[in-house]
């Protein structure tokens, strides 16, 4: 049998570059890493916009219901004052100062419009 002949083996290790030995994991992962941190930051600005959107729309609510309590509160002083004007001079010169009106409510017409 011939001799084969096999390499000599050295004391030191053979050193692999990086272009020998790319494994594709880690800018993979990084990038995964980072799509899923841009997802949860929209998730998280979309429920407190949403939560800021719902605040908002209960304040108006209650606003709304507030003025219509002053509303009616101020109706019915100036139907008072309007009342009273019949009888008093001094409620009857301020109605007539500040040109205040009672618009009495229109009732719908009985006959339909052509």
């Amino acid at each position: 049998m011939d001799e084969e002949s096999y390499p000599e083996q050295t004391a030191e290790p053979e050193v692999y570059s990086y272009q020998q030995v790319y494994n594709g994991f880690w800018p993979v992962l990084l990038l995964g890493l980072s799509l899923i941190l841009i997802l949860a930051w929209e998730i998280w600005v979309g429920v407190a916009t949403r939560q800021s959107a719902q605040k908002l729309q209960e304040q108006q609510v209650r606003v709304v219901e507030q003025s219509k309590q002053v509303q009616g509160g101020l109706e019915k002083l100036v139907r008072g004052l309007v009342d009273l004007s019949r009888s008093d001079d001094r409620a009857q010169k301020l109605v007539t100062k500040f040109g205040i009106k009672i618009n009495q409510p229109s009732l719908p017409s009985s006959t339909p419009a052509p």
